[in-house]
């Protein structure tokens, strides 16, 4: 039998092994963008803990994100991305993302909403200076310009029990590969250790 090919080895991995064995960004692209939508959320979702660290690590220098990659255009509804996050618990989450007012806003869809707030934040694109100049980031220091038909209602971020969770936060995010891209956390510029990812099942 031939020696497999190096695609053929990618192809034989999972992206938790590949994580492990501390792939390149561009592997992992390369591995990523092989799969269906739904075969990428069922591997992006299945990296944990500091494995999210890891590929934030490793997506440093792709190709910056933009706002039509969360909502395209033309789309008049709700876009939504599954999401894992590196914390131990309540890691799984979906974001929730929608075109008004002539910008992208997003809100925080997950088992503790009841007690954390919606979460709303609007998407900016990158600034083009300063350490996370290349990084679109999601803005919860800001209020929406509207809330779409059928989201949970506004609540500000530092208000309640969404101030500890929300307030004051900026999520720098990075292109992973199609349809996922990978975010850290920080707080009045300090950061929270905090990450995760957010996969398209479309």
């Amino acid at each position: 039998m031939p020696a497999a090919t190096a695609a053929e080895a990618v192809s034989a991995k999972t992206l938790s092994q590949l994580v492990r064995e501390q792939a390149s960004g561009k592997e992992i692209a390369r591995f990523l963008d092989a799969l269906s939508p739904a075969e990428r959320v069922e591997q992006v979702t299945s990296v944990t803990g500091r494995g999210v660290k890891y590929l934030y690590d490793a997506a440093k220098g792709a190709e910056p994100l933009r706002l039509e990659d969360f909502v395209p255009p033309d789309e008049k509804g709700t876009v939504i991305f599954e999401g894992r996050n590196s914390l131990p618990l309540f890691s799984r989450f979906q974001k929730r993302f929608a075109r008004m007012g002539g910008e992208v806003i997003g809100y925080n869809h997950q088992s503790m909403s009841f007690v954390t707030g919606p979460g709303y934040f609007v998407v900016r694109s990158a600034s083009g200076t300063g350490e996370h100049g290349d990084e679109l980031y999601f803005d919860y220091t800001v209020a929406p310009p509207g809330q779409p038909a059928g989201w949970p209602e506004f609540s500000p971020n530092d208000k309640g029990l969404s101030k500890p969770v929300y307030a004051n936060m900026i999520d720098y995010c990075r292109r992973v590969a199609t349809g996922v891209l990978v975010g850290k956390a920080y707080k009045l510029g300090v950061e929270q250790k905090a990450y995760f990812t957010l996969t398209s099942p479309r």
